[in-house]
This record gives C-alpha cells, structure tokens and sequence, in this order.
C-alpha cells in the first residue's frame, strides 16, 4: 500500500487539506494530516489488510513524530480496511472521537498540573 495513494485519496474525500508523509518504512508510513486541527496517520499493511492509526497531533510531542510511537501511544484510534477507500471513509469517520479524546487528556493533565 502506497501512501501516496492513501494521501491522494485522504485529499478527495475532503479529509485533509493538507497531507504529507512524514515518515516512510518498509513497514509503516506515518501521515500528517492538517485541516485545522491536524492528524498522525500511521499506516501499514498485512497481507491484504491495510490498517492505521489516527492520533491528534496534540497527543504526541513532535519529537515522537514516529510509526512506533503513533502505534504504541495510548491515545487515537484503529480502523481497518481491504482497500484505501475504505479505510479514508474509517479515518473520516473516527476523527471527531480522536479530537475528542485528545481534549479530554489535556483537560486531565491541567487538573493534574493543579
């Protein structure tokens, strides 16, 4: 699975205004994924599987800008897909609940920082 394909699709949908791969692996391609608020897409394939990982960009400090950390971070969500159609559609849809769930871990962090 190409990235290029996935950013040209995340692009038709509307999904983002702006998409670049940040990261490419010969296992993983990380995406960042700007339309005001931006995404990290970290995106891998499995036989004939095509999986991602969306974090908001405000989970994860840039330096961690990486597939590992994408995949390995307790925030964001999983889609999973047979073609990159469907996982833009899986993407699109889940972005408001990683929006959400990022505003609720800095809420935590503020209250922590109390």
């Amino acid at each position: 699975m190409s990235a290029e394909l996935l950013i040209e699709e995340l692009r038709k949908a509307g999904a983002c205004s702006k998409a670049v791969e940040v990261e490419s692996g010969s296992e993983c391609s990380l995406i960042y994924c700007g339309d005001g608020d931006g995404v990290l897409i970290a995106v891998a394939s499995y036989y004939d599987w095509i999986y991602a990982k969306t974090v908001a960009e405000g989970s994860l400090k840039p330096h961690m800008w990486h597939c590992s950390e994408v995949f390995y971070t307790p925030y964001g969500l999983y889609s999973f897909a047979k073609s990159v159609e469907e996982l833009v559609q899986k993407i699109t849809a889940k972005k408001p609940i990683v929006y959400a769930q990022m505003r609720l871990a800095l809420e935590r962090l503020a209250e922590m920082e109390e």
